[in-house]
C-alpha cells in the first residue's frame, strides 16, 4: 500500500481547521466556547449536614473540606438562553476552603443530555455523569425530585414551601472548585490532565425565591456507591429559585502534573 502525502492546500485547510476548533471532533465541534448563558432555571437547592469525617474522603487536597458550613444538594430544569437544550441536572456541592477563600467543591453531578455532559467535563472538569432520568415536577407548592441511575433512584428530594421571598437579596459571589482529570491512552502513563479548576458563575441573578422544608435521601446503587455512605443527618435549610446566571471561562488554581 503506498501513501499520497498532503497537498499544499490540504494541509493548510487542516492547519486552519485545528486552529479554529475549540473541541472534537475538530472538522464540526461539539461545543463552542464559553460564555454560556442560561434564563429562568429553576432549582431546588437542600443544605444539609453530614459526619465530619465523611468530608476528606470527597474533597482534594489541596482543597480543605470546611466542617462548618453544611453540603449542597441541588436539583433543577435548565435552559441556555441561547441554544435550544433543555435539560435537568443534580448535583453535591461540598464546603471548602483554598488559599484562604471559601467555595464548594462539586463531588457529582448528574444530567439527562449528552451534549451539556461534554461541554462541562471537556472545558471546566464537571464530574458530571449521565442519568437515566432527573425528574423535577413543581405543582401546588410541593416539589418532587429524583435522580434515577442505570434503573436504580439513587437521590430522592420533597420540598413544601412555607414562604415566597419578594425582596430577594444580593448573594456573595461564591468560588466553584472541580477536579478534571483526563487519562492518557497509554498503559500505566499519567494522567493527560490533572489539576483543580475553579469559577465564578457571574451574573446569578435571583428572579423568584421560596424558602419551605425538605427530606433528601442518597439509596444505594453499585455505580456510585458513595452516595450511601454519606449520612444525611440534619436538612438546614431548602429553597426553590428560579435565576438567570451565566457560565465564563474560569482558571487552574493548582496542577498537579506540574507539581510532580
Amino acid at each position: 500500500m503506498t501513501t499520497t502525502a498532503a497537498t499544499p492546500d490540504t494541509a493548510t485547510d487542516i492547519k486552519t481547521t485545528l486552529a479554529a476548533a475549540f473541541s472534537m471532533p475538530a472538522i464540526s465541534p461539539m461545543i463552542p466556547p464559553p460564555p454560556y448563558r442560561y434564563k429562568d432555571t429553576k432549582a431546588l437547592n437542600v443544605l444539609f449536614r453530614t459526619d465530619r469525617q465523611i468530608l476528606p474522603k470527597l474533597v482534594p487536597a489541596p482543597l480543605v473540606p470546611n466542617p462548618d458550613q453544611p453540603l449542597v444538594f441541588y436539583i433543577g430544569h435548565f435552559q441556555f438562553a441561547d441554544f435550544d437544550l433543555p435539560y435537568n441536572e443534580a448535583g453535591l456541592l461540598v464546603p471548602v476552603t483554598c488559599g484562604g477563600e471559601s467555595g464548594l467543591f462539586a463531588v457529582v453531578l448528574y444530567l439527562d443530555k449528552a451534549n451539556p455532559i461534554v461541554g462541562g467535563r471537556e472545558i471546566y472538569g464537571w464530574p458530571k455523569k449521565e442519568a437515566d432520568e432527573i425528574r423535577f415536577v413543581q405543582k401546588s407548592g410541593k416539589v418532587s425530585a429524583v435522580v434515577t441511575r442505570y434503573g436504580q433512584r439513587i437521590i430522592s428530594a420533597d420540598f413544601e414551601v412555607q414562604e415566597k421571598v419578594t425582596a430577594i437579596a444580593d448573594r456573595p459571589k461564591t468560588p466553584l472548585y472541580f477536579l478534571k482529570l483526563i487519562p492518557s491512552i497509554e498503559k500505566d502513563a499519567p494522567p493527560d490532565v490533572l489539576k483543580v479548576n475553579s469559577m465564578l458563575i457571574d451574573p446569578d441573578v435571583i428572579k423568584q425565591l421560596e424558602i419551605g422544608r425538605a427530606t433528601l435521601s442518597f439509596g444505594t446503587s453499585p455505580y456510585d456507591s458513595f452516595l450511601s455512605k454519606i449520612p444525611i443527618r440534619e436538612v438546614q435549610y431548602a429553597e426553590v429559585i428560579v435565576h438567570d446566571f451565566t457560565l465564563g471561562f474560569g482558571k487552574t488554581v493548582f496542577n498537579y502534573l506540574a507539581e510532580r
